[in-house]
């Protein structure tokens, strides 16, 4: 086998890091968790009807369940979600892993399905999202992930296509009334006798694919959400808010020096999460959404490692490239049941490199070139570390 392999890792940070590595520094709050395990969802403060359709044969890790969300042939919802406060926040970040059926093909229009919404401090608990003072979705549309905000409620009805960005704060920020930020204004359009609204930041390219590869949508890929709300100076917004997403450990879309409020709402905070699966036209086959492992918590786990634990990075494989005799390097911060896999791009097992219980601490196993992978052709391939069998990351090796 050549030993020219070239590895890229990428990170895939989520509910485990703060579980599992302990050389992390974390200056975020933890919302809620939710592993969809069992039904008690509203012991853990789902309400409106909460509803979520629990899946045991696929899932991340080798035990529990995920929520399936099945939307049927001609239907508009999955008939399953729930909606849940948490403590108000200027900031939200929103990590999950999901997966799609082979043949998931979204809404085939340029509009929806509807995934994840948050709403604030403005609208009541129960409230529509599509019609509000703020509301963030967070979904993709045709495969090509995108991040978008609603304020139909802010807008001026008798501005319509005005810019009132320098003339009032009672304006709205995602269309009808120009735009407060750098970017280009939002969609603004007529519904019965009242506009909407809707602006978008959308990913560079589709990175739900239907071609198996590192971005098959049938594959479990992690996902990760941040909002942050923009400042209010003299009475004034500034635009200065945070919009992000990642895919995989992987920044896609990044908009910095974005608004979401203006000064007519200088008290406004997230507060309140919605899983409410939706296609408004119905959906055009019978096709299934799974989310597992939803973490909502006031800002993205900070990526700061300890030098003189790890060196420059807390997991991987060194040297890069690989070599005949390289390694895979990781921390525990308590014993754990560790397995590392390596597949072929399709998915199949290839070979496992260790599988066992390990004490708390660095540990360093082997990859040895020329002893079990041999007779692997070259190509991509992938590396999966399994910690008391839940996944913390996939390594790329080409």
């Amino acid at each position: 086998m050549s030993n020219t392999f070239k590895f890229v890792y990428y990170i895939l940070t989520g509910f485990l890091l703060f579980t599992i590595l302990s050389v992390y520094s974390y200056s975020q709050s933890t919302f809620f968790h939710e592993s969809f395990d069992d039904e008690n969802y509203s012991a853990r403060g789902w309400y409106d009807e909460p509803k979520f359709n629990l899946d045991s044969t696929d899932f991340i890790g080798n035990y529990g369940c995920s929520a399936r969300f099945t939307f049927l042939q001609g239907e508009r919802t999955p008939k399953a979600g729930g909606r849940i406060q948490f403590t108000p926040s200027d900031e939200i970040y929103l990590s999950y892993w999901v997966k799609y059926s082979a043949n998931y093909v979204g809404s085939q229009k340029t509009y929806h399905p509807h995934e994840f919404n948050f709403t604030t401090t403005e609208n009541h608990q129960y409230v529509g999202p599509a019609y509000t003072h703020l509301t963030t979705y967070i979904e993709h549309n045709n495969g090509i992930p995108l991040l978008v905000i609603q304020d139909g409620d802010n807008v001026d009805e008798n501005n319509i296509g005005k810019d009132l960005k320098n003339i009032t704060e009672y304006r709205a920020v995602a269309g009808c009334n120009g735009s407060s930020d750098s970017y280009p204004e939002g969609d603004c359009y007529l519904n019965v006798n009242l506009h909407w609204n809707g602006k978008q930041w959308k990913a560079s390219k589709a990175y739900f694919s239907d071609s198996i590869g590192p971005y098959y949508k049938n594959d479990w890929h992690f996902i990760e959400a941040y909002f942050k709300l923009n400042s209010i100076q003299d009475g004034k917004g500034v635009p200065d808010g945070i919009i992000q997403y990642w895919y995989d450990g992987t920044l896609i879309i990044d908009a910095p020096n974005a608004a979401l409020r203006t000064g007519a709402f200088p008290d406004m905070k997230f507060n309140q999460f919605l899983v409410l699966p939706y296609i408004g036209d119905g959906s055009p086959v019978e096709q299934t959404m799974w989310v597992d492992e939803l973490t909502v918590a006031s800002s993205r786990p900070e990526t700061g490692v300890e030098e003189k634990t790890l060196g420059q990075n807390h997991y991987g494989v060194y040297p890069n490239p690989i070599n005949e005799s390289s390694v895979v390097r990781f921390y525990l911060n308590k014993s754990e049941n560790v397995k590392i896999n390596v597949y072929d791009v399709l998915g199949n097992l290839i070979s496992t490199i260790f599988n066992g219980r390990l004490n708390k601490g660095e540990h360093q196993i082997l990859f040895n070139t020329n002893n079990k992978f041999e007779n692997m052709a070259n190509g991509t391939y992938y590396i999966r570390l399994f910690f008391n069998s839940q996944i913390l990351t996939n390594i790329i090796l080409k």
